[in-house]
């Protein structure tokens, strides 16, 4: 009896200690990157796996989560068997340490589950649950890097509007730019947005071609919805990314000196320490928001 009723004031004296810290402005919070795009097909994952690994190498404590309800694969784009993913965490089976996985270097994971319809149309109850034990996690990391799915599903939209940094993925056709406008343009009409938005051009042909089509899609934005947007960078098309999703490996973790690695550093680079010349996106002095401030966002999004 003696010993539980330690145990117990050891456990409250440790909340009470948290609370304190957070209230003084001392606790750690994670900065929470989204990263979605206006269609499937444009390489996001891959962005985000490689993005992850990239800010991860340079010393960064980084968790990755693949937040593609119903379509998850940054476990099969990494060669790796989760055990347990996002599901049974869900449903109270297991608590987010018995999810979270060692990926690729110091890269952790938080799985998905494809194919699980219950992701896909996760009700309240059950993402209080992921609000709850995903939040213990918050101070825990730098950075937690989110994949969602693409399009404006009201699930996306929310993970989008809740993020410290927003990044959208489009590519130099027609088509991946008018749907990326499109859920840029969903995204500025929604007054409660308050992070950064920024554009990646993936498979350009060269810096120049990504540098052209950001810029124009840049103009669009200004013109037709009043909101700038930050080019981010841009990623070169080679036939080494090919490679490295069938190795199951980022690319750039085995060919970090090809023109796609080099980008993927610039893009890192960029996001920890703001975008040159863009006062409005040099994101260095605010603070993160944190893993349970995020959650509580969307939450209240979605309800």
């Amino acid at each position: 009896m003696n010993d539980q009723a330690n145990r117990l004031r050891e456990m409250a004296m440790n909340v009470r200690k948290e609370i304190e810290a957070e209230l003084k402005g001392n606790f750690q919070k994670t900065r929470v990157i989204v990263i979605s795009s206006g269609k499937g097909g444009v390489g996001k994952t891959t962005i985000a796996v490689n993005i992850a690994m990239a800010i991860s190498s340079m010393g960064k404590k980084v968790v990755l989560m693949d937040a593609d309800m119903g379509l998850a694969n940054i476990d099969i784009m990494l060669g790796i068997l989760p055990k347990y993913n996002l599901y049974h965490m869900i449903q109270g089976q297991k608590n987010i340490k018995d999810i979270i996985i060692p990926g690729p270097g110091d890269l952790m994971i938080i799985p998905g589950g494809s194919g699980i319809d219950e992701l896909a149309n996760i009700d309240q109850n059950q993402l209080q649950k992921l609000l709850t034990e995903i939040g213990k996690i918050d101070g825990q990391y730098d950075y937690m890097i989110i994949d969602t799915g693409a399009g404006i599903s009201k699930h996306v939209i929310a993970f989008l509007l809740a993020a410290d940094d927003a990044i959208i993925i489009t590519t130099p056709e027609p088509t991946s730019l008018t749907d990326a406008y499109g859920i840029i343009k969903t995204v500025h009409r929604r007054q409660s947005f308050a992070g950064n938005l920024y554009l990646v051009v993936n498979r350009v042909s060269s810096d120049a071609e990504g540098t052209l089509v950001a810029e124009k899609f840049k103009q669009v934005c200004t013109k037709f919805l009043n909101r700038d947007i930050a080019l981010l960078g841009s990623v070169v098309n080679e036939p080494l990314i090919g490679e490295g999703i069938k190795q199951q490996q980022p690319f750039i973790r085995i060919y970090p000196k090809n023109s796609a690695s080099r980008n993927m550093k610039s893009i890192a680079r960029s996001l920890m320490e703001g975008v040159a010349g863009w006062d409005d996106y040099n994101h260095v002095d605010k603070p993160a928001g944190g893993i349970k401030k995020f959650f509580k966002k969307i939450s209240h999004l979605i309800q």
